[in-house]
């Protein structure tokens, strides 16, 4: 299947439409959490009707610039490969208000949706100081 292509429902009269998703998490260490709570955010797109495309996770503190994790989210993202992306909370993106500026601007210019399984995504961008950047 061609990766630009949109995910459709085997065999449907309909040819049902299911978004692709990508679920992101982190932690600053590895600990069991981690995978739990990758499982749950997976858990939670599949229960809204996503189609999981990717997932991936990254085990940093947070000074650590190099997170194959979020740069393989990042890379699908500019390569129109999901149309979602699933976090518990912005700050698994990046904990500094610029690089996450960065990261929100970049989803937008890919209509690429954010959700926010743990924060109100509207309450999270205020905390951060980005209500502002998402139209």
């Amino acid at each position: 299947m061609n990766p630009n292509q949109h995910t459709k429902a085997a065999g449907s009269a309909t040819d049902l439409y299911y978004p692709r998703a990508w679920a992101y998490a982190r932690e600053s260490k590895a600990t069991p959490a981690l995978p739990q709570q990758l499982a749950d955010l997976c858990a939670a797109a599949r229960l809204e009707g996503y189609c999981m495309v990717g997932q991936s996770c990254d085990s940093t503190r947070r000074s650590m610039i190099r997170r194959p994790g979020r740069r393989a989210l990042l890379r699908a993202v500019r390569n129109g490969q999901i149309d979602d992306v699933f976090v518990t909370r912005l700050s698994q993106l990046s904990s500094k208000r610029s690089r996450l500026r960065h990261i929100l601007a970049l989803f937008q210019r890919k209509n690429v949706r954010i959700h926010t399984t743990e924060i109100d995504l509207r309450y999270d961008l205020y905390r951060h100081g980005l209500d502002g950047v998402l139209l």
